[in-house]
């Protein structure tokens, strides 16, 4: 995964991971989005998955450490634009429920 680009738009930052979403990329998504979590004009990060080619658990790993970090601050974690490879995965998991999906 190239390192994330981030968007803040008003209290919602979008952040954008690219290609295979994998053990070796949690460090950059981490640095990318745990500052977000931090920021107070933040309340809701929205991952968009549209340009993940691939997860693997360590991803979906990080994907609830970020969600368990934003939630003791009181913000809201979504993922919008999954895959289609993708989404299934995330059903069955049922990271649908813990997580707003959408599609934009």
């Amino acid at each position: 995964m190239s390192i994330p680009t981030v968007k803040i738009q008003g209290a919602v930052a979008v952040l954008s991971p690219i290609g295979r979403f994998t053990a070796e990329s949690h460090a950059a998504f981490k640095d990318a989005a745990y500052p977000l979590v931090e920021n107070a004009s933040v309340t809701t990060i929205c991952i968009d998955l549209a340009a993940v080619a691939y997860m693997d658990s360590s991803s979906l790993g990080s994907l609830l450490l970020l969600r368990e970090k934003a939630n003791a601050k009181g913000k809201k974690i979504t993922l919008r634009n999954p895959n289609p490879t993708l989404l299934p995965t995330l059903r069955m998991i049922k990271f649908d429920k813990l997580f707003e999906t959408t599609n934009s």
